[in-house]
């Protein structure tokens, strides 16, 4: 294996050239942008700018398989994104990227992506970019001073071969993964129908039948210290079918304040503002915990709702924009507690409910394993790129 200076390997690292969004049309030489080049070294083509081909500057409207897209220009931490083409296009390409051309007769284009991979992965690029107001930038003439141990080609293609089989297998788990999350919406369709429509003809109520509907406490940032702190969650914590406690702030909440905004197990918190009805349950991940104003809490009356019924109903009906129509507009969307009580909603039978609760919890138990599966899989990935570059070679 011998040290080599990139700028030995590099035969051209030309960038792009930048055209304004008012000059896009749309037919005309696919131009691509730095959201073009995904996080995981792809290019992404489900949206793509098309620009005039006269914008285009001599010789810029290709891109040749072993090409690669180096992302010069971006937020620090996305500076070094970079993908490898894999077939020849027709494509212009930003200024925010350099199109970096390799001699073949030394090194795998496919090799020189994963060094470029994992250079980034170690916060190489973030580091030594120059960081303006609002982003960063990565010289391709520094790329070049910089040296990389290469092995023969054939040892190249045994490493590109191997990384490969590993990160097709991370993909693999990732899509089986999203594939995973979108069992519960389709579940709850195939029980209940399109709760807008109603096709099924369920009986109909108001939200406010549901349960007990209350806002929760206002964040005074002079009692986020003394003798009854406690964590607060706010409208942020709350996904959809899912709660985030890793980042909780803390409050004082008096003895007198704990029982009227404490949360408990099997309420459904509510957005009210932003992405109005985004919903999900607490499992009581903490043992005591409080909410933010911006929250509706329901507890919900379980012998007419479940609580999974409750946020899947609600995910259809945001989904489909039905909830906006029932929202007050002024500066961002909000649903008030009168509007969210006043919702009129389907009300299936309570054991169907239970039915669809128990197939939740099972579509749950499939995301949590393949959630595992895909963290396993790029863990062991990452460890082989590692060890197929290690030590550095920047």
């Amino acid at each position: 294996m011998s040290r080599v200076c990139l700028d030995v390997l590099i035969k051209s690292d030309e960038s792009g050239f930048a055209c304004s969004k008012t000059k896009l049309v749309e037919s005309g030489l696919p131009h691509l942008r730095p959201f073009n080049v995904s996080n995981d070294g792809r290019l992404d083509l489900s949206e793509v700018y098309e620009v005039p081909e006269t914008e285009a500057p001599l010789g810029k409207i290709y891109l040749d398989a072993g090409d690669i897209l180096f992302n010069n220009t971006n937020s620090a931490e996305l500076v070094g994104k970079s993908a490898l083409v894999q077939s020849p296009m027709r494509a212009g390409f930003s200024n925010h990227m350099n199109r970096i051309r390799l001699d073949t007769n030394q090194i795998e284009p496919a090799y020189f992506a994963f060094w470029l991979k994992r250079q980034r992965d170690t916060g190489f690029f973030t580091s030594q970019a120059t960081q303006w107001v609002s982003q960063a930038a990565y010289k391709t003439s520094e790329m070049r001073k910089l040296e990389i141990d290469l092995p023969t080609l054939l040892e190249q293609r045994r490493i590109v071969d191997l990384l490969s089989r590993a990160e097709g297998i991370v993909r693999l788990r990732r899509e089986a993964k999203k594939k995973a999350t979108e069992l519960i919406p389709a579940l709850f369709l195939d029980m209940f129908g399109d709760p807008a429509t109603n096709p099924k003809g369920w009986a109909n109520t108001t939200f406010g039948t549901f349960g007990d509907c209350r806002l929760g406490k206002m964040l005074d940032k002079q009692k986020q210290s003394g003798d009854y702190q406690r964590p607060y969650l706010r409208n942020v914590n709350v996904q959809w079918d899912r709660i985030d406690t890793d980042d909780l702030l803390m409050m004082d909440f008096r003895p007198e304040e704990q029982s009227k905004f404490l949360v408990r197990s099997g309420d459904v918190l509510i957005c009210e503002g932003g992405e109005i009805g985004r919903a999900a349950v607490w499992q009581g991940q903490i043992a005591e915990c409080f909410y933010q104003k911006a929250l509706h809490k329901l507890t919900p009356n379980l012998s007419k709702v479940r609580p999974d019924f409750v946020v899947w109903l609600l995910w259809h009906l945001a989904n489909t924009g039905a909830l906006l129509g029932s929202a007050t507009h002024a500066t961002i969307a909000h649903l008030t507690g009168v509007q969210l009580k006043g919702l009129n909603l389907i009300c299936p039978p309570i054991e169907l409910q239970v039915e669809f609760e128990k197939r939740v919890d099972a579509c749950h138990s499939i995301q949590s394993q393949q959630s595992a599966a895909t963290t396993k899989a790029k863990a062991t990935f990452d460890a082989l790129l590692a060890q197929a570059f290690s030590p550095s070679s920047s």
